[in-house]
């Protein structure tokens, strides 16, 4: 686990129960109702402890996952769940189709999947030709 984010949740058990059902995130290890991490696939850990959640979460700050299935696949959890999509999904320029989507506590995450295999100069031909 190189990196991961920390999050301050109001309810850590129902924030865990959020990334299992809509994420299908496991639990590698927990403390109730006190802390929580969390793995999606290699390298997508997430640590949620409890905390005060700040008034204004993120700012601007996006945490960013690469997917393996196709991101909408997420979608009918997320609205089982209740969540909220942000943007998408869509396609983008840089081959990739993404969703950005907001958990109950005001956290955004983007989830990206590869569009096509393409070498980088394809993908930087396409970008520049629609310019």
């Amino acid at each position: 686990m190189p990196m991961f984010v920390r999050l301050a949740v109001a309810d850590v058990e129902a924030s865990k129960q959020w990334f299992h059902t809509v994420l299908e995130f496991e639990s590698v290890f927990d403390i109730p109702h006190s802390m929580a991490h969390l793995r999606g696939r290699r390298y997508q850990d997430v640590l949620i402890v409890k905390g005060e959640v700040p008034e204004q979460v993120g700012q601007g700050v996006t945490l960013s996952f690469s997917w393996k299935e196709p991101v909408d696949e997420i979608v009918p959890r997320l609205k089982a769940a209740g969540g909220k999509i942000v943007d998408g999904p869509v396609d983008r320029p840089w081959n990739a189709r993404e969703l950005v989507i907001e958990d109950p506590n005001g956290y955004r995450m983007s989830f990206s999947r590869q569009l096509a295999n393409k070498e980088f100069g394809e993908v930087m031909s396409g970008v520049e030709a629609d310019k």
